[in-house]
């Protein structure tokens, strides 16, 4: 009798070891195959149909394992864009910038390097997360400039007091990401502190004009960073001229340039003939 309830107890071990490999296997492959699915409609991206299901996708996967940064970053990018080109509601174009800084900020701090940083770190609570992203490694790049530039997105037209208490963590992020490669996503660091520093009261617009002619000095084909600085910082001069001039470039302009930001480009193209549009209300 004891030796067939030691017997017992061993194949209730055997199978609930077996179960947790194969469950942790399972879920593995599942990640993988959402991922995947996600790539695939993200490369067809131009189509607002499967924009959105990249989207669904990254964030199936994401709901499964939240300390994959690559994926957190794709997850935010792909809420970055339909934010940004897809959704004409402001509201609705909002929530999905906070949705995209939300998810990029919980893959860094559920990152392998986050969780060793806070658990040998000396510093107080508050001061964690800054302190952390001064010394992000190259791994977190992806989501600490997608959930900067989802965050910035949100705040750029809302109460100056919103943008000035975010200026610190804001900055500290993108010097540290430009660090790590300036030229990240198109010059994207300096393009970002171009459109931050328009909107920035105090902050000498020259600022914001060296950041924007940085970022087009080795990129002068991602339409993207025209557009932000005609929207932001020509109409904040006054500057039609100027404003109409980079306008024009991305409406004349070859979007396949840059066969990676081909549909980034197409969309900035109907936004830029959008925005000429406007020009009569915006320089009144």
């Amino acid at each position: 009798m004891k030796n067939l309830y030691i017997l017992t107890i061993a194949v209730i071990l055997l199978i609930n070891c077996s179960y947790l490999p194969t469950k942790s296997n399972n879920n593995k492959m599942n990640v993988i195959s959402l991922i995947n699915q996600g790539n695939a409609y993200w490369g067809k991206r131009a189509n607002h149909k499967s924009a959105k299901l990249a989207v669904l996708f990254y964030k199936k996967a994401f709901e499964i394992n939240k300390t994959d940064v690559d994926l957190a970053a794709s997850l935010s990018k792909a809420y970055f864009f339909q934010a940004n080109y897809l959704e004409s509601d402001l509201n609705k174009r909002d929530t999905l910038f906070l949705k995209g800084a939300e998810s990029a900020l919980t893959g860094f701090e559920n990152s392998e390097f986050y969780q060793s940083f806070i658990d040998t770190t000396k510093f107080e609570i508050n001061e964690i997360k800054l302190e952390a992203i001064k010394k992000a490694p190259i791994e977190t790049i992806g989501v600490l400039f997608w959930w900067s530039f989802n965050q910035g997105k949100f705040l750029i037209n809302k109460p100056v007091i919103d943008r000035i208490n975010s200026r610190e963590i804001l900055e500290v992020t993108m010097h540290r990401i430009s660090t790590l490669d300036e030229d990240y996503y198109y010059g994207g660091p300096a393009r970002f502190f171009g459109m931050f520093y328009s909107r920035l009261p105090g902050v000498p617009l020259d600022r914001a004009k060296l950041n924007f002619d940085q970022s087009l000095q080795h990129n002068p084909n991602f339409f993207g960073t025209k557009f932000l600085r005609s929207r932001y910082f020509h109409t904040k001069l006054g500057n039609r001229e100027l404003f109409e001039e980079d306008l024009q470039f991305i409406i004349n302009g070859d979007p396949s340039l840059l066969p990676d930001a081909m549909p980034e480009n197409l969309f900035e193209q109907q936004k830029a003939k959008k925005l000429l549009r406007d020009a009569t209300i915006l320089f009144e």
